[in-house]
């Protein structure tokens, strides 16, 4: 299902808690809005469509991929 995307700064602010099994309908969702929002938009956070979870979905070329609980182990550069 397709949901709005939430503009909120102060729940966007909220730091998201871990996913569990129970969240996959939040990931299909999240693939859903990220394939509605194609034309401009590469990828969104779980946060970004009202749900505080550690998901993000991102546009990998030919497909769209879904991340849970994903954790950043090299960065290099300031951000």
């Amino acid at each position: 299902m397709v949901r709005p995307i939430m503009k909120d700064p102060l729940f966007l602010s909220v730091p998201s808690v871990d996913a569990t099994p129970a969240d996959k309908p939040v990931i299909r969702d999240l693939l859903d809005t990220l394939h509605h929002h194609a034309d401009g938009c590469v990828g969104m956070a779980a946060n970004m469509i009202g749900v505080s979870k550690r998901i993000i979905a991102v546009n990998m070329g030919a497909m769209n991929v879904a991340m849970v609980n994903p954790v950043i182990l090299k960065k290099s550069g300031p951000y």
